[in-house]
């Protein structure tokens, strides 16, 4: 009876250590994806951040460039037409 028994919990204990490693794998698993899934946002996102920003400073130093060597009738047709709209 007692060889039956070591037998049985022998077996379980295998088993319970198989399906604990199984699991701890698969958790690990998730856990990396999901660490390195929000780096990889983190890093789109700082991207995307600096491009708008150099867009940005683009588009700004344009509207400078264009305002400095327009004349003066221009910039007043262009200061109406934006009241205006």
């Amino acid at each position: 009876m007692i060889g039956v028994v070591r037998v049985f919990l022998s077996g379980f204990g295998r088993r319970a250590a198989f399906y604990g490693a199984m699991a701890l794998a698969v958790f690990a698993a998730l856990w990396i994806a999901f660490r390195q899934g929000r780096q990889a946002a983190e890093a789109e996102l700082a991207i995307r951040r600096a491009d708008a920003r150099v867009r940005s400073m683009q588009t700004s130093k344009d509207i400078r460039h264009a305002v400095q060597n327009a004349d003066r009738a221009d910039l007043e047709r262009r200061a109406h037409r934006w009241m205006r709209d």
